[in-house]
């Protein structure tokens, strides 16, 4: 299994379903790099782990969507001298669901929140602060590696469902 990189830990082991014991193991690895290179705003790191195909979309947790990688990165190159950081938002549950040459990562942060300190910004931008966030991420295998072609960030809520005892 492999070990969630310090501040990223699970709060259950990740369920791991389909395809070989070591796609399992390159999917959750190319997970946790992920969220590593997002929280850092590393364009460059991210160009390594995302698809280059233009035809890929980005669904933002901002509410705005993105085709393709370099129109992804005109929001990093925005966000990274106004933000950064602080602490990472650990991992909820996750989920990988590997079929043949794709698979789908889902981790719902549900209790689960980073901290960002904005540094350069008049105000702070309309982005959920103190949210929780779900991932979704669709990957390909690409030349053997696999790479996230898909993402989709959503706000969760804290609290349970209604079903589940929470307020309706």
């Amino acid at each position: 299994m492999v070990d969630a990189p310090p501040g990223y830990e699970p709060a259950e082991p990740p369920l791991l379903v389909g395809g070989s014991e070591a796609d399992q193991d390159q999917l959750l690895q190319l997970y946790y790099r992920f969220r590593v290179i997002n929280d850092a705003l590393d364009g460059e790191a991210l160009r390594q782990v995302w698809s280059a195909a233009p035809e890929n979309v980005f669904f933002n947790s901002n509410g705005h969507t993105y085709y393709g990688l370099d129109d992804w990165m005109k929001i990093w190159d925005y966000y990274r001298p106004r933000m950064e950081a602080v602490k990472p938002g650990g991992s909820g549950q996750i989920r990988v669901f590997a079929r043949d040459e794709m698979a789908v990562i889902i981790d719902d942060h549900s209790g689960h929140t980073r901290v960002r300190r904005w540094t350069r910004a008049s105000t702070t931008p309309t982005i959920v602060e103190n949210a929780c966030s779900r991932v979704t991420l669709v990957c390909v295998r690409e030349k053997n590696a696999w790479k996230v072609m898909h993402a989709h960030f959503s706000v969760t809520r804290h609290e349970r469902r209604p079903d589940q005892g929470g307020n309706e």
